[in-house]
């Protein structure tokens, strides 16, 4: 899927990643879609940025290696921020989700590091004044993420990865049941998900 914010409309657009594998438009529900054209990037608050993966128990994301990855290109010049992000102060923000979790898989739940919240802001400050200015561009917005495994594959390996913009709102799909081991053609599973340690 490829995903843009446009200069003349302002607003965040996301395609999620896991293992740096750009998954198709199928993957997010429509719902996911809307929400994401309505959600207008000049007035979300970083700090109340979340990731959320679901993935089967056994597989984890790699501790430093989830990461929200920005790419604004301007006047046909990319420019690109990445972010590493941690895991959240209080896993009680995922409660909600817990309750959609079936049997065998488990919720990892990420946040910007706050000593990157200053970072962040800075740079869309910056892409507002150039657009002010009267530049143009897109940008995109992605997360990736390295995955590691506890044991032997076997079956698939499903994928689901959530975002919340706001305190207090729920957390939406943007990926939805992405089988990782079908995600990148030629690659064994041991391949994509090596052992963790």
């Amino acid at each position: 899927m490829s995903s843009h914010m446009f200069w003349t409309a302002p607003r965040i657009a996301l395609a999620a990643t896991m293992l740096a594998i750009l998954a198709g438009c199928a993957a997010m529900p429509v719902t996911s879609m809307v929400r994401l054209a309505r959600t207008d990037f000049s007035t979300v608050d970083p700090a109340q940025l979340r990731v959320a993966v679901k993935l089967p128990q056994g597989i984890s994301p790699r501790r430093d290696r989830v990461r929200l990855v920005f790419t604004a290109t301007i006047d046909g010049v990319p420019q690109k921020q990445e972010f590493v992000l941690a895991d959240l102060a209080d896993p009680g923000e995922l409660s909600r989700l817990r309750a959609d979790v079936p049997p065998g898989f488990t919720i990892h739940g990420f946040r910007l590091a706050p000593a990157d919240v200053p970072r962040l802001s800075a740079f869309r400050a910056d892409l507002l004044a150039r657009k002010k200015a009267g530049a143009h561009g897109s940008m995109s917005l992605s997360v990736a993420a390295d995955a590691c495994r506890v044991g032997a594959l076997s079956g698939t390996v499903l994928l689901t990865t959530y975002l919340r913009t706001e305190q207090g709102s729920d957390f939406y799909p943007l990926l939805h049941d992405v089988d990782l081991l079908k995600a990148i053609p030629g690659k064994s599973g041991a391949e994509l998900l090596p052992p963790c340690g």
